[in-house]
């Protein structure tokens, strides 16, 4: 019946996740990389948004995963806060001169090595908690619509045929082709690089539609003869043919810009006779990734895999955090300290939900007599949350201000922490706070860290049982210490108290990830414990190394000396406020001993009242 109860209160603590409404005012804004301004999309819209895949020949890097993270995490929110209705395609290369010669290299047919290569990217993706496209788009599975594209495009005579292929005349469109050259920084005339005086090309700058058939290669039937698509009129036929003429947001790495993008829209342009017409009204870039001062990139051979990332101490939510903590437009830099630092962070936040949800499952007889009436703390909690969850959905729609959106959140997760770690606790802003966090957390994608509340963690299994034994322990050591405090003075008394003592010190509990903490009502809490910094001795990121002295700052006040490091086991008794009277040998300390520790108290309880007030 003990268990039914508490499987019954975690179900009552997961229903209370809460889901972040989009009925209020404020609308999905992004800026449009083509003009720099801002651009608001209405709540119910349905928005037609393309973003451009894999060329699929080799495995996907971090460079790839950066962007794709950064777009999950921009099209979750445009559904989780924005009200967006968003069908959200991708595009697939699985042609392309880069396909054939890896498929020449390892001794396979080009389709089969791009049908293993896409599935394998897509796999990476979802490794990563990326939610998969509304559609997918290959290439090879819309040939048809490009050749019908590239006529259109010839028949109004923005292209030219040579020599079996198909060019597009750039010289057509005068200066209104370069617009995003020159907002990288690069000129129009530096557009005009050297090309290959043999390919039949009247400028420099044109590019290939259709690329006339080569021996061994695949090929299709056209107008012109066997050939090929060329890159960039891919993409205008495939949302074409998904969504349409006209597209409402586009995205892609900020290497895609100059020339793909803008010769996307050339092709749109060309194919309706319209040199100034808008075919996307807003272009979403994602910045560059770099590694040792170098971007990264496959023609670099400067690439680390996906798989190489989360085989070594990476966890899918630390590189999400990673990607978080910049703007999704910035250029960053990837290197293992910054990913230790996003995984300290999670790890902060995560040891503050599980706090939360170990003292909102306590046993039937504690919260029995857990107050119900707000005090100052618990209507602070509650303000806190509510405002957390206001700044959180603004930071969001505004652009996809992911650093803000981490800063408050982590900022609530520490209040949530004291809270949960404190002697006396009303379990509704409890409750409403963590389900915030957790809730903000699941709107970005943290799916693991956001189940350290919710009660269904990767290993639940292995979490459940620990979590009951040492309940089980627990209750017994709180009982025993109970009789033992009512007890008159004995050395039996003492003999019992020092071993809780010692129980509650145990090292072992702190590799399991736990502390024990003595409150005042006479009741132990059995609480995680801060992360600590990863070290050599570290185990895996499944079951990360804790120290409950970690964290010093979020040690109760009367807590503090008994839990931190410094003074464990120096004292065998303390007081009401926490402060030790006696030594481990049991006796009294000196006056002067007694007022220095109470300066030290003192300066802790204040540190710990301003970081309350400050969060």
């Amino acid at each position: 019946r003990v268990g039914s109860r508490r499987q019954a209160a975690r179900s009552a603590v997961r229903r209370r996740v809460t889901t972040t409404t989009s009925s209020e005012d404020a609308s999905f804004a992004i800026r449009d990389s083509a003009s720099g301004a801002r651009v608001s999309q209405a709540a119910g819209k349905r928005l037609r948004w393309y973003a451009c895949g894999p060329t699929v020949y080799d495995a996907a890097h971090v460079g790839h995963a950066r962007t794709y993270v950064t777009l999950d995490m921009l099209v979750r929110s445009a559904r989780r806060y924005g009200g967006c209705e968003v069908e959200y395609a991708m595009g697939v290369t699985d042609i392309d001169d880069k396909i054939i010669a890896r498929a020449a290299e390892l001794g396979v047919a080009p389709d089969a090595l791009a049908r293993d290569e896409e599935a394998a990217f897509f796999e990476a993706m979802a490794r990563l908690g990326c939610e998969a496209p509304s559609r997918v788009l290959r290439v090879s599975e819309h040939v048809e619509e490009i050749v019908d594209f590239v006529r259109e495009i010839e028949a109004r005579g923005f292209a030219y045929a040579s020599g079996g292929s198909v060019w597009f005349d750039v010289g057509k469109l005068g200066a209104l082709y370069g617009t995003f050259a020159e907002g990288r920084g690069t000129s129009a005339a530096a557009a005009e690089r050297v090309d290959d005086p043999d390919s039949g090309k009247r400028d420099a700058r044109d590019f290939a539609l259709w690329k006339g058939a080569k021996a061994g290669e695949p090929s299709w039937e056209s107008p012109w003869g066997a050939g090929r698509p060329g890159w960039h009129i891919e993409c205008s036929a495939m949302t074409r043919a998904a969504f349409g003429e006209t597209l409402d947001l586009h995205a892609g790495g900020v290497d895609l810009a100059f020339p793909h993008h803008e010769n996307e829209i050339a092709q749109w342009r060309g194919s309706r006779d319209d040199p100034t017409g808008t075919w996307c009204s807003c272009w979403v870039h994602t910045g560059h990734v770099h590694i040792e001062g170098r971007k990264m990139s496959k023609s670099l051979k400067n690439f680390v895999t996906v798989d190489q990332m989360l085989d070594d101490e990476t966890t899918p939510d630390d590189f999400r955090l990673f990607c978080a903590l910049h703007r999704y437009r910035s250029t960053v830099t990837f290197a293992k300290d910054k990913l230790d630092d996003a995984r300290r962070l999670r790890l902060e936040i995560e040891a503050a939900l599980l706090a939360a949800r170990d003292a909102a499952r306590r046993p039937s007889d504690a919260r029995k007599r857990l107050p119900r009436k707000f005090g100052p703390a618990e209507d602070e909690l509650a303000d806190a949350a509510r405002q957390a969850r206001a700044e959180i959905r603004a930071a969001l729609l505004d652009d996809l201000d992911t650093p803000t959106a981490v800063a408050l959140i982590a900022k609530l997760a520490t209040r949530l922490r004291q809270y949960a770690l404190s002697s006396t606790l009303a379990p509704e802003p409890l409750v409403d706070c963590a389900a915030t966090v957790a809730d903000a957390l699941d709107a970005l994608g943290f799916a693991d860290t956001a189940r350290a509340w919710t009660g269904a963690p990767a290993k639940p299994a292995q979490d459940d049982a620990v979590h009951l034994a040492l309940s089980a322990v627990v209750d017994l050591r709180t009982r025993v210490r109970a009789a033992a405090l009512a007890a008159p003075a004995s050395s039996l008394r003492d003999a019992l108290l020092d071993l809780c003592d010692a129980a509650r010190d145990s090292p072992a509990l702190a590799r399991l990830g736990f502390v024990l903490v003595d409150q005042r009502d006479g009741q132990t809490l059995l609480a995680r414990a801060a992360a600590a910094d990863a070290d050599d001795q570290a185990p895996a990121p499944s079951t990360p190394r804790l120290d409950p002295s970690a964290a010093i700052r979020d040690i109760p006040p009367d807590q503090l000396f008994r839990l931190a490091d410094e003074y464990r086991g120096k004292f065998s008794a303390y007081d009401q406020d926490g402060l030790p009277i006696r030594d481990a040998d049991g006796n009294d300390l000196s006056k002067s001993m007694r007022k220095k520790l109470r300066k030290r108290l003192d300066l802790h309880n204040s540190k710990w009242q301003a970081r309350a007030t400050a969060a």
